[in-house]
Parts: C-alpha cells; sequence; structure tokens
C-alpha cells in the first residue's frame, strides 16, 4: 500500500454504504497480511478513529490516451452516521482526505456521495488545494441518468413525450438537473422532495416557465400517476411508498447506494441502476479491490460522480467542474458526457442485479 505511481492524475474520495460492505472491505484490504480477523463490533469500535488514506491506486484506460494512473482515499466515515448529527465531525474527515489527495499530487478529485456536502453547502468555496481541484460529479451523473433513461423509454417502448416522470428528490442538485434536462421532453413532471420551501420554489419557477407539473412532499401522492419513476434521494421512502407504483412503470434507481430492488420494491422488471458509467477500455483497483467495491453484474462499470474526476483528467481539464447546488445546467451535461464518450467512457448497458439490455 505503500507504493506510488510515477504521477497520479486523478482521485476518488469515497465512503461505504452499509457495515457488511466495511466488513468485507476490510477483509479483502488487509492491513497487515497476518491480522486476525475483526468482529463486527470491534470494527464499528475503531473504524471512524481510522484517519482518512489512500488505499489502493487505480489505473484507467482511455481510447484516446491509453493508461492514466489515480488513486482511491477512504474517508472512513461509519455508515450509520451520515445524518446531521455528525456533520461536524464528517466535513472534517472529507476535508482530510481532500488533503490526502493534494498530498498525492491529484489533479482533479471527486467527491463520492456523502462527501460530495462539502461542495454542496456552506462551504462551496472549498474547491481546489493549490493545484488539486474538487468536483461533485453530479454533473456526469446527472447525464448518465438521463441518457438511461431515454435508453429504458426506448427498451420497454415508453414513448416519452406521453409520460408522467416522477422525481424523488427534485431539488436535490442531481435531481433539479433531471428536472431541467426533461422539462417539456415529458407531459407532466411529478415532483417530490422532502422540505417544502425549496419544493415551492421549484414549482413557482417552473410555472413561470410554463412547465406542467405537480409538487407535494407526500410521495404516495404521486406514484399512482407515475409511468417513469428517478429516484436520487433514497431517504424520503417508506417501506408502503411503491406498494401502488403502475406495474409497467420504468424505474431508475439513481441513489446511493441502489437500494429500491433490495428494499422497497420486489419482482419489478422494469427497475435499472441509473447514474453509471461504463469504462469501455476497462479499468482496475490494485489488489482486486473493484470485487469489494463495485459488486455489480456486468464489469468496469462505475459511479458517474466518480468517473467525472477521470473524465477531467483525461481531457487536461483540472477544475471544480461540479460545484454547489443548482448549478448543473443541460448544456454542461451535454459537454461532460461527450468527452467521456471521446474517451470510451459511455452510459452503462441498463442492468439491475443482472444484465438487462446490452449497450447498441
Amino acid at each position: 500500500m505503500d507504493h506510488q505511481p510515477a504521477r497520479i492524475e486523478f482521485a476518488v474520495i469515497g465512503h461505504q454504504d452499509s457495515w457488511e460492505t466495511v466488513m468485507q472491505f476490510i477483509k479483502g484490504i488487509r492491513f497487515g497480511g497476518d491480522a486476525k480477523e475483526l468482529s463486527l463490533n470491534k470494527v464499528q469500535e475503531t473504524f471512524t478513529y481510522i484517519p482518512p488514506r489512500k488505499l489502493f491506486d487505480i489505473e484507467v484506460n482511455s481510447i484516446l490516451k491509453g493508461k492514466m494512473q489515480g488513486a482511491y482515499i477512504e474517508t472512513f466515515i461509519a455508515p450509520d452516521e451520515l445524518d446531521i448529527k455528525h456533520l461536524r465531525k464528517n466535513i472534517d474527515k472529507v476535508k482530510k482526505a481532500c488533503e490526502v489527495a493534494a498530498r498525492l499530487g491529484a489533479s482533479v478529485v471527486s467527491l463520492g456521495g456523502f462527501s460530495s456536502i462539502i461542495l454542496e453547502t456552506a462551504n462551496q468555496s472549498f474547491t481546489n488545494i493549490d493545484n488539486t481541484f474538487f468536483t461533485t460529479g453530479n454533473t456526469l451523473t446527472a447525464a448518465f441518468i438521463t441518457k438511461g433513461v431515454e435508453k429504458a423509454c426506448e427498451h420497454w417502448e415508453i414513448k416519452l413525450e406521453d409520460s408522467k416522470m416522477l422525481i424523488i428528490g427534485s431539488t436535490g442538485d442531481i435531481g433539479s438537473a433531471c428536472v431541467s434536462y426533461f422539462s417539456g421532453k415529458v407531459s407532466e413532471l411529478l415532483l417530490c422532495a422532502r422540505q417544502p420551501g425549496p419544493l415551492q420554489k421549484q414549482s413557482h419557477e417552473l410555472t413561470l416557465k410554463g412547465i406542467r407539473h405537480i409538487s407535494s412532499t407526500s410521495l404516495k401522492d404521486l406514484i399512482p400517476k407515475a409511468d417513469i419513476v428517478i429516484s436520487v434521494a433514497s431517504s424520503i421512502l417508506e417501506n408502503t411508498d411503491f406498494d401502488v407504483l403502475p406495474e409497467h412503470a420504468i424505474v431508475c434507481d439513481a441513489g446511493y447506494p441502489k437500494n429500491l430492488q433490495s428494499n422497497y420494491i420486489k419482482n419489478h422488471e422494469r427497475l435499472f441502476y441509473g447514474g453509471m458509467g461504463i469504462v469501455t477500455q476497462g479499468y482496475e483497483f490494485e489488489k482486486n479491490a473493484q470485487d469489494i467495491l463495485y459488486k455489480f453484474c456486468i464489469p468496469q462499470v462505475g459511479h458517474g460522480c466518480l468517473l467525472e474526476s477521470v473524465v477531467l483528467a483525461l481531457e487536461n481539464n483540472y477544475c471544480a467542474f461540479s460545484k454547489g447546488k443548482g448549478n448543473i445546467t443541460v448544456e454542461t451535461m451535454m459537454e461532460i458526457i461527450a468527452i467521456a464518450e471521446k474517451h470510451g467512457i459511455k452510459v452503462a448497458p441498463l442492468f439491475n442485479s443482472s444484465l438487462i439490455i446490452e449497450s447498441p
């Protein structure tokens, strides 16, 4: 783990989504070859005291540039501490992880999952440390979501222009980007968010633009009307919300973790994981760590948020491409996905726990 590649072009900063994943993670990436296996209780006691650090190298292949070196940095944020009570401590851990990335000399760094909060909230000015720039990766994620939905509509023969689209988490950074993209492309938007204030503001702006929509903080009022569902914020969901989901509806699980199929929707044939890209030329994590972190049914896929730093580094575009909240435009979404495709990074084939359809 002390080996350093000749040059680090990019880094990704992340955290684990469950204690089950943490246990697999620790078992697979040992800090000592003869270390004894730890119990769950022991891991839970010590996990968050581990300072952020680089755990392994990443090698990504581009059609145009060949191999590029990067690194994965773990924040060691506890999976059950991703709430407001632990916000200050977690932001401090993310900042320390950013400092690790800067010391490694990474040119551009993706902040995945919860760690993106440092650029989405009052810390918007935290966009770089010297020549290391940080991005949430939300622009590429939103672009992959929208293109995935269009691909799903084509596959299941749903006419987008005749459909009512429900966006769960519509006022968030990615949710609002999806609203912008699909405004005028669907017959009606159904918007759901936890906080009524931002939802009312969003509704007012859409009314001024003449966009047909319904907004509500009550998800169960909206789901029966939906032909297409994009779920960005699974924390809004209740166990029985999807009981009233129409059978024909397409569901894009665009949250982190991807948990609709396992926790909320059973045996729904039209559910796929959104916001995912595929590196057509391949990538490799040191010590085969992708087998632990990316247990998907198809190889070489990754979250759009993490792939954004890869794309920017391949393009030598070192900047905080995605920052703040509500700043993503349709134009920037199309810009970043076009750059990605140029290097062989495309929207993933439709899949959930199994492959649905190959990309054409």
